[in-house]
């Protein structure tokens, strides 16, 4: 059976979280919320709205090492407020360069999908909610 080294591991976690390890991703990594399931060929559809900023929210992570996993968002939580007067039904989310066409690095579905969000209420993604990891 084949299997990753652990340096291999993190090798490839801090290459696709970190914008200085790819010469392709460029500026910040940002999270953007999709109101439809992502998949490994497409991401999900982003959702639009008061409150919400097209493209996502800029997302940093920790440093993977001995193959570790990566966790995000580092120093203080991302909050959108759902200003828009009707419900935000979220499916997944996407992690994305920040470049004017971005690279999708990563994604996630939420479990127990969708996520609503009623209007006038936060989500919230606390500090190391997200947590990507090889094995």
């Amino acid at each position: 059976m084949a299997a990753l080294d652990a340096a291999m591991v993190s090798k490839i976690l801090n290459a696709t979280t970190s914008i200085t390890a790819f010469s392709t991703l460029t500026t910040a990594m940002k999270v953007r919320l999709a109101s439809t399931a992502s998949t490994a060929s497409a991401p999900g559809t982003e959702i639009t709205g008061t409150g919400y900023t097209a493209g996502g929210a800029v997302i940093a992570f920790t440093t993977s090492s001995a193959g570790s996993a990566v966790t995000g968002p580092t120093g203080s939580a991302i909050n959108w407020t759902n200003g828009s007067g009707s419900p935000w039904s979220m499916q997944s989310l996407d992690i994305t360069d920040s470049a004017g066409t971005p690279i999708r690095t990563w994604f996630g579905n939420f479990t127990g999908a969708p996520v609503a969000v009623a209007a006038g209420n936060v989500f919230q993604l606390a500090v190391n909610a997200v947590s990507i990891a090889l094995s």
